[in-house]
């Protein structure tokens, strides 16, 4: 019989304890002669229980405090010269007057300043950490746009749950194609002109950034990384960012690039009660020698011999 209030998967743990205590009253004294606990059962509210897994009990983290990490990525050495993401043979003369060779970006798989700031950089918690601040209320849709034969913005994070809107600022049709590995897989043509945005959620988080392509145009992508936390950051153009609202103490922080890959797997910071953390992190060149991204099986229809 369910108990009043509590939820049916604590009823059934209790049923089963309560079994379980029947069975050990008879024989108190055990094989060896000495006394047997007898397990205790107490079914939680259900404000309570919210909290408990199976096979754990509520437990209220506590935090001394939180504060922020704040810093900069530089490239140290000169930048690789990496292949043009596009040639002009493979645009088909119906999307010419669109994808205009000139004002596609050549470069934007690896963005770097005259003083070596790099911008597009992962910065990020792979893990929720104890004590984590979660926004509050559902998180407002975020915009992902395909103009001049780009995706716009070219790096996103997102939170899970929240929905990406995928645009289509160009007159001809694109598509926009997901490679996630915890989350299924979105593939779907965005018609020209697409300004209401065609859903896209992810629902789980992933440990790495998912690579989005456009099955149409070879040279389209970009990266998304869903979080089911707000502990992630992109570096600007100037190589800075910043994550606030950490839970002081030590963490461990990714740091990725779509070119080097893992830049650091684990970067360990100390995070300070009410302070920053400032970090200047230095990269090799030579890191981006050499593409060690992911690599995404896709297939390509508007490809010109």
């Amino acid at each position: 019989m369910q108990t009043k209030n509590a939820p049916r998967h604590l009823t059934l743990v209790a049923a089963g304890l309560t079994m379980l205590a029947l069975s050990l009253s008879g024989c108190e004294q055990g094989l060896g002669g000495g006394a047997v606990a007898v397990p205790t059962v107490r079914i939680l509210p259900d404000a309570e229980a919210a909290g408990v897994e199976i096979g754990g009990a509520a437990e209220d983290v506590q935090v001394a405090g939180y504060g922020t990490l704040r810093g900069r990525i530089i490239l140290d050495g000169a930048a690789p010269s990496l292949p043009t993401t596009v040639q002009q043979a493979q645009i088909k003369p119906a999307d010419a007057a669109v994808c205009v060779f000139g004002e596609i970006p050549h470069h934007e798989n690896l963005i770097v300043a005259a003083d070596g700031a790099l911008a597009n950089v992962f910065v990020y918690l792979p893990k929720a950490p104890p004590g984590t601040k979660q926004p509050e209320g559902t998180p407002e849709p975020v915009k992902f746009d395909q103009k001049v034969c780009t995706f716009r913005p070219h790096c996103l994070i997102v939170q899970t749950d929240q929905t990406v809107l995928v645009l289509n600022s160009d007159s001809i049709a694109h598509n926009t194609h997901t490679y996630p590995n915890r989350n299924p897989g979105f593939n779907s043509t965005v018609s020209p002109g697409e300004q209401v945005g065609v859903p896209l959620v992810y629902q789980r988080s992933e440990s790495k950034p998912v690579r989005v392509t456009c099955d149409f145009h070879a040279w389209m992508g970009a990266f998304h990384l869903p979080l089911d936390h707000p502990y992630g950051a992109l570096t600007g153009e100037d190589g800075t960012f910043e994550i606030t609202d950490l839970p002081a103490g030590k963490h461990q922080f990714t740091i990725w690039h779509e070119v080097a890959g893992d830049i650091q797997k684990r970067y360990d910071v100390e995070i300070p009660v009410d302070g920053v953390a400032e970090v200047e992190i230095h990269v090799a060149a030579q890191s981006f020698s050499s593409f060690k991204g992911p690599r995404s099986k896709r297939v390509v229809l508007s490809m010109i011999p």
